[in-house]
């Protein structure tokens, strides 16, 4: 099971691997993931990564997504 911290630092690197560059609100997302005062954005990031980049996750990634939505919801 993961940590706050590493959920955080985990998610943080997908936002960096498929919306850097495409997607223009990338600084504000990676702020709110960062913040341990607010709940991890799992939906947002992946609505953003849907909505940017048309990308087939690996299984390392789908189980990461899977122990965050456990967490997050």
């Amino acid at each position: 099971m993961l940590t706050d911290l590493q959920a955080r630092v985990s998610l943080e690197a997908l936002i960096e691997k498929y919306l850097r560059g495409r997607d223009p609100d990338v600084g504000l997302l990676i702020d709110i993931v960062q913040d341990p005062s607010r709940q991890v954005p799992i939906r947002s990031v992946l609505e953003a990564i849907g909505q940017f980049n048309n990308t087939q996750f690996t299984q390392q990634e789908l189980a990461l997504i899977d122990d965050l939505f456990y967490l997050y919801g």
